[in-house]
C-alpha cells in the first residue's frame, strides 16, 4: 500500500476486488436457484409424494353394477308411474256449444260461439281453447273435411275493464276434422302463451261447415278450456 507524505491516513489501490466481487454473487445466486430449483422441477429420483398426488381408480365387480343398473330402473319406472298415474297438471272447463249459442241464437255448423274463462291469475300460465265435435253418423268410416274459422280474443282486468287482444280474424284459420263415427279428433283453436287478464273471453265461428252438417248432423261442439293448476305452478 503507497501512503501520501505527511498525512497518516493510507489510501490502497483495488487489485481485483471488483471482480471478486461479482463472482461471489454469481455463486451465491446459483446456490439460491438450485435449492429454490428442488421444489419448482423434482429430479425423477426424488421420492413421488413430493412430485404428485396418488390417484386411484376404483372399479365395480359386476354384483355391483347389476345392483346399480337395477335402482337406475326402479328409480326410472317409479318416476314414469307418478307421471302416469299421478294428478293431472291442469285444470280443464268444459263449454256447451249447445248451451252457448241459447244466448247467441246461432247454429252448430256456423256459430257464433260466444265463451268468458273462470277466473285466471298468472300462476295460471297458460290457456288454451280446443273444440270436440260430435256428429250423429253411426258409419265405420273415416272422413276429414277441412274448415276455417275466425276468432276474437278480449281480456278483461280486475276492474272489470276491457281490452281488444285479438281483432276480429275473417276466414284465414284453416282446421281439418276427423272423424270416425260420432266422435272428432279435438281441434285448437287459440293458445295464449302468457295470462296477463282476469278473464278472457272467446268469440269464434266456423265457415264451409254446412255440406257437413247436412251429411253427418253436427249434434253438439264442445269446447275445452284447459290452464295449469296454480298448485303445480307453486311447487315448480
Amino acid at each position: 500500500m503507497d501512503t501520501i507524505e505527511g498525512s497518516e491516513t493510507g489510501y490502497g489501490l483495488p487489485t481485483g476486488g471488483c471482480l471478486m466481487a461479482v463472482r461471489s454473487l454469481v455463486t451465491q445466486f446459483n446456490d439460491l436457484f438450485s435449492d429454490f430449483n428442488r421444489y419448482i422441477s423434482p429430479a425423477y429420483h426424488h421420492d413421488r409424494c413430493e412430485r404428485s398426488v396418488h390417484m386411484r381408480l376404483y372399479s365395480m365387480n359386476k354384483r355391483e353394477f347389476v345392483m346399480v343398473f337395477v335402482v337406475l330402473l326402479t328409480a326410472m319406472g317409479l318416476v314414469l308411474f307418478i307421471g302416469l298415474t299421478g294428478p293431472p297438471i291442469t285444470l280443464t272447463s268444459k263449454v256447451s256449444g249447445v248451451e252457448v249459442l241459447k244466448h247467441t241464437n246461432g247454429s252448430l255448423p256456423q256459430g257464433p260461439y260466444v265463451m268468458k274463462t273462470p277466473s285466471l291469475t298468472v300462476y295460471n300460465q297458460r290457456l288454451w281453447l280446443i273444440a270436440v265435435v260430435l256428429t250423429g253418423n253411426k258409419d265405420d268410416e273415416t272422413y276429414d273435411k277441412s274448415f276455417k274459422i275466425s276468432m276474437s280474443i278480449k281480456g278483461i282486468t280486475p276492474q272489470h275493464e276491457t281490452t281488444d287482444i285479438v281483432k276480429v280474424f275473417k276466414n284465414n284459420r284453416t282446421r281439418h276434422l276427423l272423424c270416425k263415427q260420432q266422435l272428432c279428433n279435438q281441434v285448437p283453436i287459440a293458445h295464449i302463451a302468457y295470462i296477463h287478464y282476469t278473464h278472457y273471453t272467446f268469440k269464434v265461428d266456423f265457415y264451409n261447415l254446412e255440406t257437413f252438417h247436412q251429411k253427418y248432423q253436427v249434434k253438439e261442439v264442445i269446447f275445452y278450456v284447459s290452464v295449469f293448476k296454480t298448485a303445480i305452478t307453486l311447487v315448480r
